[in-house]
């Protein structure tokens, strides 16, 4: 009777090793976004390299996101987990000692590049441990975890850095980091012992550049990633970055307060992801769900940047944008069904790397912005930026969400049925 609970068990802990690998980089992710000003004081620099030195996290992420799949597809993800659980460590304790932004630079990179592991190898181990009925809740999921890693990373953390400071905090981050590299060496595998034929490596039979032609050829995988990357773009850039100072500034609350308000969209997206799955797999549609998230992104994103409401209605929208900004996951889900089975992991990773490729690129050009309409103003060591400045900076992301609305007209319905060619 022990041994078959434990093997009832079994699946949902090694899943969730990987969402948790998951959930705590998504610290080091947004940990620039409640280190602001302190890191613009130690470094002595501008919202644009502020912006530079978080996006460099995501330059190895994204360059890494095709290889990663590949890798997932080719040798599974228990060995590549626990090395990368390492690397991310090892970034975040280098980050902790720089006392250069190029040495700080180096550090976000190398975080990045062991980060770009932890979502595709959560999913790749839910495509295997699960059935395929159940995978767009296992995305969902997946994703909720890591925006709950996310909200932690706001609130909960300026608290931290207030009280011990950011090299402190970010020397935690690291130390969290080896802990789950020591238990998913331990724990994690690469398939059930009585399911060997579920194993990662079913990809054997091919090589990693013809599963990568295969996605690639598809049309539907650009246009599913193009998608996705203009749904979470305003996630990566104003949820993991701007958010935070532009409330303080249009809303003049103080920095742990700001951060708690822009938790709230992660803590939406825990809430929103697991049902939006669910809910997508229970009527075997997916396009409802991508014209939704667009639509309601729009409204919300316009409403918090440009209608100066009470701020108790601001937590509210921010947890309502969460909620349905889960659109990404089931772009995700998506990916895993229009290429064929042993692609699943290269398909996953193209669209995640767009999802993150766009959020990226927005995070400089909204710092630039903001510089080109500075004032030159330096309050306490940093340069001081207006509410109308961020105003005029992120007006961006509301049109990404516009786009994102017309380019789910063209993906394909797949009514959660994988591709059997």
């Amino acid at each position: 009777m022990r041994s078959l609970k434990k093997l009832r068990l079994s699946p949902w802990l090694i899943w969730g090793l990987g969402a948790a690998f998951f959930f705590a980089e998504y610290y080091a992710r947004v940990a620039p976004s409640v280190m602001a000003y302190d890191l613009m004081r130690a470094f002595s620099v501008n919202a644009f390299a502020l912006g530079s030195l978080s996006a460099f996290f995501y330059y190895a992420y994204i360059s890494m996101q095709i290889p990663v799949g590949m890798l997932m597809d080719k040798y599974g993800p228990h060995r590549l987990l626990t090395f990368t659980a390492v690397i991310c460590g090892m970034g975040a304790f280098g980050f902790a000692f720089s006392t250069h932004i190029f040495f700080a630079d180096l550090c976000r990179l190398l975080m990045g590049f062991g980060a770009a592991f932890a979502f595709v190898g959560s999913l790749k181990l839910a495509s295997i441990w699960f059935p395929a009925s159940r995978f767009g809740l296992m995305a969902g999921l997946t994703q909720a975890i890591g925006m709950l890693g996310a909200a932690t990373g706001e609130g909960p953390m300026a608290v931290l850095v207030t009280h011990f400071g950011w090299q402190q905090t970010m020397m935690l981050i690291g130390i969290i980091f080896m802990i789950l590299a020591v238990a998913i060496g331990l724990i994690v595998r690469d398939a059930p012992t009585s399911h060997p034929r579920r194993l990662v490596g079913v990809s054997k039979n091919f090589s990693l550049l013809s599963t990568l032609r295969i996605v690639l050829k598809n049309p539907q995988s650009w246009t599913n990633a193009i998608y996705a990357g203009f749904v979470y773009a305003h996630s990566a850039a104003f949820g993991e970055l701007w958010g935070v100072s532009f409330l303080q500034h249009a809303y003049h609350v103080d920095v742990t307060t700001a951060a708690t308000a822009i938790g709230l969209i992660f803590i939406g997206w825990g809430v929103g992801g697991p049902l939006t799955g669910f809910l997508s797999d229970f009527i075997s549609l997916r396009k409802p769900f991508m014209y939704g998230s667009a639509i309601l992104g729009f409204i919300c994103l316009v409403l918090i940047l440009y209608a100066q409401l009470p701020f108790t209605v601001v937590y509210f929208l921010l947890f309502i944008y969460g909620m349905t900004n889960t659109g990404v996951s089931i772009a995700y889900a998506v990916a895993s069904e229009i290429n064929p089975h042993h692609a699943a992991g290269t398909s996953m990773a193209v669209a995640n790397m767009a999802s993150v490729i766009v959020g990226a690129s927005f995070q400089p050009i909204i710092g630039l912005l903001l510089v080109l309409h500075w004032s030159g103003l330096i309050v306490h060591g940093a340069p001081y930026y207006t509410a109308a400045d961020y105003r005029s900076a992120l007006i961006l992301l509301p049109v990404c969400s516009a786009l994102g609305f017309i380019t789910a007209f063209f993906v394909k319905e797949t009514h959660c049925q994988k591709s059997q060619s």
